[in-house]
C-alpha cells in the first residue's frame, strides 16, 4: 500500500510548519514595544562605543572629588533626592552641573527630569519630588565639575526607603534614610 512518498512529503510539511513558525516568532516579536536602557544617560550605542571614556572619567572624577547620595529613597508622598560634594579636603563644591532623570525600570513614560536643585555647603537637593507609582526607580544622576564628570546610578522603590548604588566603577552600596552608607 506504501510507494514511498509518505517520508519525503512529511519532511517537507514538517519544513513549510518550521518556517511558517519562524515568520510568526517574527511577527510577533515586532509588535512589542522596544524600550533602551538609558542607565548612563545615553543610549546603547553611544554608550558601548565611548564605555571606557565613561569608566576613565568616573575614575579621574573620584580621584579629584568625593560624591554620596545623602538623600531618601523615592515616594509617592514626596521625597528628597540630595548629592554632596567636596573636593579631597572636604571643601564644598557648590558650581557643579548635575543633571537628574527619575525613571522606571523599562517603562518610558514615566521620567521626570529634575532641574535647578537647592544647593548649600556642597549638598544638591531635590525637594518635594513625587512619583506617580508604587515599585522599583531608578535614579540616574550625571555629575561635572568642569570637565570632569561622573554617572551615579542609584535603584529605589516606594515599599523600602534603602537606595542602592550600581555602576562601572562602584561596588553597590546600601544607602540608609540617613545617608550612610554601608558595603
Amino acid at each position: 500500500m506504501s510507494d514511498g512518498k509518505q517520508w519525503p512529503i512529511g519532511v517537507i510539511t514538517s519544513i513549510i510548519l518550521i518556517m511558517i513558525a519562524c515568520a510568526a516568532t517574527v511577527y510577533v516579536a515586532l509588535l512589542q514595544p522596544v524600550q533602551q536602557d538609558q542607565d548612563m544617560m545615553q543610549d546603547y550605542h553611544s554608550l558601548d562605543a565611548n564605555a571606557n571614556d565613561v569608566i576613565v572619567a568616573g575614575i579621574i572624577f573620584n580621584k579629584k572629588y568625593k560624591l554620596s547620595y545623602v538623600g531618601e529613597g523615592v515616594s509617592q508622598q514626596g521625597s528628597t533626592i540630595a548629592y554632596k560634594l567636596t573636593d579631597m579636603n572636604d571643601q564644598a563644591i557648590n558650581d557643579a552641573q548635575i543633571d537628574v532623570i527619575l525613571s522606571r525600570p523599562i517603562i518610558e513614560e514615566d521620567k521626570q527630569h529634575l532641574e535647578r536643585p537647592n544647593v548649600e555647603n556642597g549638598v544638591y537637593r531635590f525637594e518635594n519630588i513625587k512619583v506617580p507609582h508604587k515599585g522599583r526607580w531608578n535614579i540616574l544622576a550625571k555629575i561635572s565639575v568642569g570637565d570632569d564628570f561622573r554617572h551615579m546610578n542609584l535603584k529605589s522603590d516606594t515599599t523600602d526607603k534603602a537606595v542602592y548604588e550600581f555602576g562601572f566603577d562602584k561596588p553597590m552600596r546600601n544607602y540608609a534614610a540617613n545617608g550612610a552608607s554601608t558595603l
